[in-house]
């Protein structure tokens, strides 16, 4: 397969590349695939394809190799309160035995998450729907994200 894909600096590169199996993960799509481009093993999110021609290249089956510690960012467990309008995506991106329905219909989600800025992205993706009940940091880390937010787009800086 040969794909134009936008990576997350918004540039756009031409990869080819065989693609080993597909992968869902917090609601997105992925292809782990070998690039042969760079020579390595990589996971291209779908959404980011902007062209896709299959090619007619035949190769050998691949495994896609298990993820070192090394490679991953360190994980934190995180507590979560959502409101009860948000309950169709707390259900479609977290498994259910991470999930606490409280007597107030909110929902208190436990799960261990990166610590890292797709964190903060990914709660600010739930807007008022979410509160971090802990770790302490983290609510002080994402008020201060949205207060950025809300002066960029406010004209007060």
């Amino acid at each position: 397969m040969i794909l134009t894909y936008a990576g997350t600096s918004g540039e756009q590169t031409v990869r080819t590349i065989r693609p080993i199996r597909l992968l869902c993960k917090a609601g997105a799509w992925y292809v782990k695939a070998y690039c042969v481009n760079r020579q390595d093993f990589r996971i291209f999110e779908l959404s980011r394809i902007l062209s896709l021609v299959v090619s007619d290249e035949t190769f050998p089956p691949m495994r896609f190799p298990e993820e070192s510690d090394a490679g991953k960012a360190e994980l934190s467990e995180i507590a979560l309160r959502f409101s009860a309008d948000a309950a169709y995506r707390v259900y479609d991106e977290f498994d259910a035995s991470q999930v606490t329905v409280q007597e107030d219909n909110t929902l208190t989600v436990r799960a261990w998450l990166p610590e890292d800025l797709w964190l903060t992205g990914y709660l600010l993706s739930f807007g008022t729907q979410v509160e971090v009940i802990e770790p302490a940091y983290l609510k002080d880390t994402l008020a201060k994200q949205a207060y950025q937010i809300y002066q960029k787009n406010s004209g007060k800086t």
